[in-house]
């Protein structure tokens, strides 16, 4: 019983690690998976909204790569499943956006690793990329 709660906390530990946001030029911060998959089935936004945007607080970056090894990211799979619009809705709409094409491209983010995207009541748009 001992080992099987000690398993269990170490497994929560383990699919809280963070990843590093590539966000604004003035810091990287850390985001967890539960923050990725809140994200992804509360904010939400579909390729005619992203095409539609001319302007944000603030553009992140998530590699959803960071959290493959985590025995979370099935529930990473199924948000996405869950999204809007597929990936190539997605990029196709980022193509159509020269603010925020600029913009990834500015930081060398493949347009073609993106997934989708989401953005929250602040302004602050995230791109997720595999």
């Amino acid at each position: 019983m001992k080992s099987s709660i000690m398993w269990l906390i170490a497994l929560i530990a383990y699919g809280s690690l963070p990843a590093i946001v590539h966000g604004s030029d003035l810091a990287e911060r850390e985001v967890n998976i539960q923050e990725v998959i809140t994200a992804l089935e509360t904010n939400d936004i579909n390729a005619n909204e992203l095409r539609a945007i001319d302007s944000y607080v603030r553009l992140d970056v998530v590699d959803l790569n960071a959290f493959k090894s985590s025995d979370w990211y099935r529930a990473i799979e199924d948000a996405l499943a869950k999204t809007d619009d597929g990936w190539a809705m997605m990029q196709t709409a980022i193509i159509s956006n020269d603010l925020i094409q600029q913009e990834l491209r500015r930081r060398s983010v493949e347009i073609g690793r993106v997934v989708t995207a989401t953005m929250n009541d602040e302004g602050v748009l995230t791109i997720y990329i595999r």
